[in-house]
């Protein structure tokens, strides 16, 4: 079951929860260091659905300059195996990282919390 923890409007549906979560299963199997990929969406974002996806790893980057050297090493791959265009997303996305308590958000902004979001990965019904 994919977890659910979001307090305003639904930001994914069912279809589009189903999506991600393959999404994000693929990228756990290219970096074996991703335990979890929560995905909120982006509040910068006024007209856009942009959702940001945040992974965490274990072990947690060294750096914040580590975790957006291995961010880039996923976007790069998922460009390469056009993996969004597989599973059928549309929908645009970022991604950023956790290390510890500090969300790391592709805007360079760093937040103390991640609110508003559903977990991807680990998917338990597997």
């Amino acid at each position: 079951m994919i977890e659910k923890r979001t307090r305003s409007k639904e930001f994914l549906d069912e279809s589009g929860i189903r999506k991600f979560g393959l999404f994000a299963a693929q990228l756990a199997q290219w970096d074996s260091r991703i335990v979890e990929i929560v995905a909120m969406k982006d509040l910068t974002e006024q007209q856009d659905e942009k959702l940001d996806l945040i992974c965490r790893f274990n072990p947690e980057p060294m750096s914040d300059a580590a975790g957006f050297f291995w961010i880039v090493n996923l976007l790069t791959r998922i460009e390469f195996e056009a993996l969004d265009k597989q599973l059928g997303i549309c929908q645009p996305l970022d991604m950023g990282f956790k290390i510890g308590e500090q969300v790391f958000l592709p805007n360079g902004k760093i937040q103390s919390a991640i609110v508003d979001h559903i977990v991807l990965w680990p998917n338990h019904e597997e």
